[in-house]
């Protein structure tokens, strides 16, 4: 497996060479990396990380949205997106029982968690203490479950321009227990496309041209055949539909399994702030998107401000961040500047 990862790094440093960057992150400068061979790739595949449970997660079922409780013969519980806090929920139904993720315990690269509770998940060792708040709210919501509308809609902005995420690999020469750097950038260019509609490998994609959506430069270990990078900060764009926003992971770990074939796959987790989140599934959604989800927003803000797990504002006496995970996967791809 070692061979056939030098044969492909040695590919593509012929033909990209060596390239410099610099720019700003989305919580602040990137550490300026120094001139070092860069394998470019376009993520092919972006969705939640789903965790495994050994009996039904949600013993009360979903949340029932406005739809739902017609059809039962139920009135709908009142809602109001653009004032979340102008009623209640006391139906909306959270994801409490254990469960295990193949994530990180975020607490461990950063302090940005301190002082903010949590009902962590145990990753596949058994090892508890794995950040996952952001399931906890919308766990039990049938349009984010596996399969589901969320599933599909973000799945499909990967390859159509609404959310092009690009991923750099820097001083990767394909040897276990080695030292190197990524990077993470938003793209205002669609990746090419293939007649059966999957990206093709080696297209060239440019970076975006506001600095806000590329990432610190990560320090990252390569361990077992895994790069581990982090704490950084990341910062997603995407037009999808109705939507209009920025997915901004604070504290972000990023873990990244290259594949025999110069594939990549991994997961990013990281702090999201509680309002962005209500700004894409609240305010930007509206009472259509919550009823096409099954949720009511009402319902989603009170969770969310529950479940909040980092930047604790001692303000407020409150936390104003909640831990979020995606899995991805990569192909190969020129990343221009």
């Amino acid at each position: 497996m070692r061979r056939k990862y030098l044969n492909f790094v040695a590919l593509l440093a012929v033909v990209t060479g060596p390239i410099s960057c610099g720019g700003s992150g989305g919580g602040g400068a990137p550490t300026s990396a120094p001139s070092a061979q860069r394998s470019g790739y376009v993520l092919s595949s972006f969705r939640y990380v789903f965790p495994e449970h050994e009996s039904d997660p949600c013993p009360g079922g979903f949340t029932l949205g406005a739809v739902e409780r017609r059809l039962l013969g139920q009135e709908p519980i009142p809602d109001d997106c653009l004032d979340p806090e102008a009623n209640a929920d006391p139906e909306f139904k959270e994801l409490l029982g254990p469960g295990t993720v193949d994530g990180v315990d975020l607490d461990s690269f950063s302090s940005f968690g301190e002082q903010c509770g949590e009902n962590g998940f145990s990753d596949p060792e058994g090892n508890s203490g794995v950040d996952y708040q952001l399931w906890r709210s919308i766990g039990c919501v049938q349009g984010f479950q596996e399969g589901e509308i969320s599933d599909i809609v973000v799945g499909g902005a990967v390859a159509n321009g609404s959310m092009t995420i690009l991923l750099e690999l820097i001083g990767f020469e394909g040897d276990d227990d080695q030292d190197l750097q990524v990077q993470m950038f938003a793209s205002q260019q669609s990746p090419p496309l293939g007649a059966d509609g999957s990206i093709l490998p080696f297209g060239t994609l440019s970076v975006h041209e506001d600095e806000r959506y590329h990432s610190t430069v990560g320090s990252a270990q390569m361990r077992d055949g895994v790069i581990v990078a982090g704490p950084m900060d990341v910062r997603i764009r995407l037009n999808i539909q109705i939507v209009e926003g920025d997915i901004s992971f604070r504290d972000a770990v990023v873990r990244v399994e290259p594949m025999p074939d110069g594939t990549i796959r991994g997961a990013i987790f990281g702090y999201q702030e509680i309002a962005e989140v209500y700004d894409t599934f609240g305010i930007q959604v509206g009472q259509a998107g919550a009823q096409a989800l099954s949720y009511t927003c009402t319902g989603l803000w009170d969770s969310l401000k529950k479940n909040a797990d980092g930047g604790f504002d001692p303000a407020t006496g409150a936390c104003n961040s909640i831990s979020v995970a995606y899995q991805f996967e990569a192909i190969p791809a020129f990343v221009a500047r």
